[in-house]
């Protein structure tokens, strides 16, 4: 090779290509230099636009519809805080309070593309751990959104500018799936018509208003759209720094409820978990930290929005301040503030630096949510929002359509869902469940006559109810889950003692669901809800903002390991969400309920059915006066089926139910976890639904009144007078959704697998309640007749119609996850029902409506038993 270079051919021919090659790199490299100038010049893509200059400066030109972000160098691969609400919906399909959680980004060049890059931090080690590296190659981060450059840098700043739309003018509700798909209503994003609302930006945040638009084809019942073809919602986007401060996290604990930050540490791989729980909390320190009371070096301040009503306004501060009470007891003075926001406020409630109770508009809603926003290290609380939705007051006055569509006989949806709500921990229903039973209470403390003067009696209601509706979200902005046993610290009687629930409130918690506590006939009415926080409210917030003298998380445990074990102290028991489950099969505890109250919530659920009895016997008496319309008695005739209904879903988990505790080992008066409920109190269930639920006489009615229920004839937006199915009450639909119930739970296989478990749980001389006594108790509730040989009433023979269907499909069905020991009893309960029912129909006496729901009984029992025999048979030749 080296001969031919010395040619001269040769090294023409080298020379030639090394021209060329030469000629290439410098092309290239003028490429390079045009490819890096390329875009417009910053200055000329702002010309003319307004500036909004803060954490990130936005340019906006109103007339075109257009904005830029502007992203600064040092705001490449920083950590921000992105918080994405729905501030207006429409009134049907979604709400106006809807938070859609934080989320943590950074924002990363990718050539001539910024992508908004939302960060896993589930999963952590210690920088220094070799462990570190491992973590950031095993798990991923994920992309939020991806802008194009649209600029030149600027010459001084260097600073890019982009169309934010890409990042936020998306579907990011993903209502096109949830309700264009799942629902089937065809509603799909239209981004031609979407775009920016209001934009603002300070110094640590900036908030962004997107107004987005859905269309649909497909025409729908949207009563509150102009146009059920096209809907707007706004969403708010809040992007804000970590707050850097000198907080210092706090581990939680499962004997008490706080809301957690938590993540998974492979730092040390010897622990005996993997997670790092932190409790959520602000940061509260005294300013005086050697002073027994001390105010706070920052308080937490919550604003009043001035869209609350001015009468109701001082009712919310109670609300708000009943929690200085609670940490009055640990050392600080006016830990929280309430101020009022003037009505020429220039500052935006969307503004991260300013905590607030807001108002907000739902038409048909009355909800109240108090979510917050944390650091997602550690937990600390930086903002938060109680959302309260006006219609809560309407519903306490006007709300009758209470758990079943008087004219359809459905069931209403939401609280059936409650089992499905509850595998997120910071679902909350209170405010409007409870405003549907304040419907009832306020119904009935009018019909009584008790008071001289029933504005007064309505006002302080009204009153009592707003302080214990805003302090329990206030109580979750602080950080606080539910507790849904706390409802059982009092007797039945202590109850409406005031001088006991003035000290310790109506309950022992204001996070339970708590209902209003009304007086049984005859006695002095107590208070109606809490006025202070309860046993269990001071305690956690003694956990969670006790001043603990310490460097780390882990040197606070001894001294909260002194406050938690406090956990068996009967005042402060303590069960949330996971263990309610709504009305799910799961929820194995009787004492965690939703609206139950007292030590026994069987005593209290027959003053309630009293209470109900007493309006109902009222309502002509009461409301059938001149001037007054029908439609009014037909509002307090659906309030009074609330109590049947809390009976018939709470009273069943007494049946082989099970007592379920937090304590650690070694706690004083420690309780081990589990505890089945004693053979006497699952009888004493029983005999309530035979006697309350199921009896023959259990709901009488006069004709009189059945006939003056008389539903809306007025329009309203959707014309609900052309549309009911029945105008006539329907009375027997009522009565038999609220008795399957209890049958449904009884039979649900969850149920029958535990009474077959549980009779081993029982020591040996405790008395059992087997499942065999359960299936015979319960056949004998509903089938009396075929004993007495009396004639069936129109209530009872749906009843045992339904029973009947039970335990033939628990006979025939081939169900996953029943025990066999059930078929066989349900196989017996078909025979005994079979041998019965022919000496029934013996009298001669019988009416023909009892004969023939016997004979046709009879007929299927015999079938059922046939086809049991002939499916055993196949069975057996497999």
């Amino acid at each position: 090779m080296l001969r031919i270079l010395k040619t001269p051919l040769a090294l023409l021919i080298v020379l030639f290509i090394i021209i060329p090659m030469q000629d290439l790199q410098a092309k290239k490299k003028k490429s390079k230099d045009e490819g890096e100038k390329k875009g417009k010049p910053f200055e000329e893509v702002i010309k003319d636009f307004q500036k909004i200059e803060g954490l990130f400066t936005f340019y906006v030109k109103t007339d075109e519809g257009k904005v830029y972000m502007e992203i600064k160098p040092e705001q490449l691969n920083e950590l921000f805080m992105c918080n994405m609400t729905r501030s207006a919906g429409d009134g049907t399909f979604y709400d106006n309070g809807a938070d859609y959680g934080e989320f943590l980004f950074e924002l990363k060049r990718v050539g001539e593309k910024i992508q908004m890059v939302e960060k896993n931090i589930l999963f952590r080690a210690d920088t220094s751990s070799t462990l570190s590296r491992a973590i950031q190659r095993g798990v991923c981060n994920s992309l939020f959104g991806v802008a194009k450059i649209e600029s030149l840098p600027e010459k001084e700043t260097k600073a890019l500018l982009v169309d934010p739309s890409e990042f936020f003018i998306r579907d990011l509700p993903n209502i096109g799936y949830f309700l264009g798909k799942k629902r089937k209503l065809e509603y799909s994003f239209d981004k031609e018509n979407s775009y920016f609302g209001v934009i603002k930006s300070f110094p640590f945040n900036s908030e962004i208003d997107v107004i987005y638009h859905f269309k649909t084809k497909k025409p729908n019942d949207a009563v509150t759209f102009p146009s059920p073809y096209s809907m707007f919602h706004t969403y708010h986007f809040s992007i804000s720094t970590l707050p850097e401060t000198d907080y210092m996290p706090r581990l939680a604990d499962d004997r008490i409820g706080y809301f957690q930050t938590l993540y998974q540490d492979y730092t040390n791989l010897d622990r005996e978990t993997p997670y790092v729980r932190y409790i959520n909390r602000w940061n509260l320190q005294k300013a005086d930290p050697e002073a027994e009371i001390s105010l706070p070096k920052e308080p937490i301040v919550f604003w009043l929005e001035n869209t609350i009503p001015e009468e109701y306004r001082p009712y919310v501060e109670q609300g708000v301040l009943m929690w200085n009470k609670a940490f009055e007891k640990i050392g600080f003075k006016d830990a929280i503030v309430v101020k009022q926001m003037p009505d020429t406020a220039s500052w935006d409630p969307a503004d991260v630096r300013y905590n607030t109770i807001r108002w907000v508009v739902f038409p048909g809603m009355a909800y109240a949510v108090g979510p917050s926003r944390t650091n997602p290290f550690t937990g600390q609380i930086y903002d938060a929002d109680v959302r309260v939705c006006v219609d809560f007051i309407r519903w306490m006055y006007y709300y009758s359509e209470y758990y079943v569509d008087p004219v359809t006989g459905k069931s209403n949806e939401s609280f059936n869902q409650y089992g499905n709500a509850f595998d997120n921990p910071r679902f909350c229903n209170y405010a409007e469940e409870s405003a549907k039973n304040a419907a009832f209470e306020m119904s009935l403390l009018l019909a009584r006559n008790d008071f001289d003067d029933e504005n007064e009696i309505t006002k302080e209601f009204v009153k009592a109810y707003i302080i214990d509706l805003v302090a329990h979200e206030v109580g979750h902005t602080l950080g606080l889950r539910h507790n849904f046993k706390a409802s059982t610290i009092h007797s039945n009687i202590d109850r409406n003692n005031k001088s006991i629930t003035e000290k310790m409130g109506v309950t022992g918690s204001v996070m339970d669901y708590n209902p209003a506590n009304i007086a049984p006939k005859g006695v002095e009415q107590g208070e109606f809800f809490h006025s202070t926080p309860g046993p269990y409210d001071y305690w956690a917030i003694e956990y969670g903002y006790k001043p603990i003298k310490a460097d780390t998380p882990e040197e606070e445990l001894p001294e909260l390991e002194k406050i938690a074990s406090r956990c068996a102290d009967p005042l402060l028991i303590y069960g949330t969400d996971e263990d309610v489950f709504g009305n799910s099969m799961i929820g194995i505890d009787p004492l965690c309920n939703m609206f139950d109250m007292s030590s026994d919530p069987i005593a209290f659920l027959k003053d309630e059915i009293a209470l109900t009895k007493e309006l109902w016997s009222k309502i002509e008496e009461k409301f059938e006066k001149p001037g007054n319309r029908y439609q009014k008695l037909l509002a307090a005739f659906n309030r009074g089926w609330r109590s049947y209904y809390y009976a018939s879903r709470i009273v069943p988990k007494f049946i082989g139910g099970i007592y379920r505790y937090n304590d650690h080992v070694g706690d004083p008066n420690g309780r081990i976890p589990f505890k089945p409920v004693a053979a006497e109190k699952q009888k004493e269930a029983m005999q309530f639904l035979r006697e309350y639920i199921f009896a023959p006489d259990a709901f009488n009615f006069p004709a009189s009144l059945l006939n003056k229920l008389q539903p809306e004839r007025l329009e309203d937006f959707g014309w609900s007078a052309g549309k009911v199915k029945r105008v006539d009450y329907p009375i027997h639909d009522r009565v038999i959704s609220l008795q399957k119930e209890p049958i449904d739970r009884l039979f649900d296989p969850i149920t029958l697998s535990r009474l077959q478990d549980i009779e081993l749980h029982y020591g040996p001389k405790e008395a059992k309640y087997t499942m065999a006594n359960m299936f015979t108790d319960l056949r004998r509730a509903v089938w009396h007749e075929i004993v007495t040989k009396k004639n069936i009433n129109s209530f009872r023979r749906p009843l045992q119609r339904y029973h009947l269907n039970k335990i033939i499909s628990l006979t025939l069905e081939e169900k996953s996850g029943i025990p066999e020991d059930a078929k066989t009893l349900a196989r017996n309960d078909l025979k005994v029902l079979q041998g019965a029912i022919p000496k029934a129909l013996a009298n001669p006496n019988l009416d023909i409506y009892t004969r023939a729901h016997l004979e046709e009984s009879k007929a299927r029992i015999d079938a059922a038993l046939k086809a049991g025999i002939e499916r055993n048979l196949r069975v057996a030749k497999k």
